[in-house]
């Protein structure tokens, strides 16, 4: 038999005492008629058996072991989001804006980790550039951005390809220190006779603001099939 808590009645002794209380409250009744006493024994009856029923659904719930196996404890992070878009802006004017699938804001960090990456950078003649990646991550206090696993940037016709990409904010820079690829597909302007390019490197970056490409590091180009370029 389990112990009660001190201070804490046990069903049984409420069982006890209950009889006790109905033995004193029958014996001045001896004299009523066998129909009363049937009806009170009735009432009494009724009443212990809810007390009872009550007692035992009360032990069943308080006694239950509550399991939540469906919550599920990221302990990196403190926010975990299924979705995110944010865009930043500079004097009122749109630099960027990013989606990604979702988003995990990690504890202690002005940093957050984002998948499945849509990111378009705003240029200051109107034009967009793109740019996506599986993975990522962003700085909540200066907005900037690092994108790896898979990078793509396109640009009119020209497809830039690497492992890992960075940009800055406060400059308007993109950047990499990994190898990169850009090829130029002639068909995007819908004109067959100019050359598909491709152009190699094992570093570059992308100024926004002047809207210019500078590449470093083992430069090699093929411009045509009769032009080839290396350094």
């Amino acid at each position: 038999m389990r112990n009660n808590p001190k201070g804490k009645r046990s069903v049984g002794g409420y069982f006890t005492s209950l009889v006790l209380e109905i033995v004193k409250f029958l014996s001045p009744i001896k004299r009523m008629t066998s129909a009363k006493i049937k009806i009170i024994l009735f009432i009494l009856l009724f009443f212990m058996l809810a007390i009872l029923a009550g007692f035992y659904f009360y032990e069943k719930l308080t006694s239950v072991k509550k399991n939540f196996n469906e919550i599920k404890v990221d302990s990196d992070a403190s926010l975990l989001l299924n979705s995110m878009q944010h865009t930043s802006t500079r004097n009122g004017v749109k630099e960027w804006t990013l989606k990604a699938s979702s988003a995990k804001l990690l504890k202690n960090e002005a940093k957050a980790l984002i998948v499945d990456i849509s990111l378009v950078f705003f240029l200051k003649n109107g034009e967009e550039v793109f740019a996506t990646s599986k993975k990522g991550y962003v700085n909540t206090k200066e907005n900037d951005i690092e994108l790896y696993d898979n990078v793509i940037i396109k640009y009119h016709g020209s497809i830039l390809k690497t492992d890992q990409l960075h940009y800055e904010k406060k400059s308007h820079i993109i950047y990499s220190n990994e190898h990169i690829t850009v090829t130029n597909n002639s068909s995007y302007n819908n004109d067959s006779t100019l050359p598909e390019s491709i152009i190699e490197s094992d570093s570059m970056k992308i100024d926004i603001n002047k809207n210019t490409l500078e590449l470093k590091g083992n430069v090699y180009a093929i411009i045509s099939k009769s032009l080839v370029f290396s350094q």
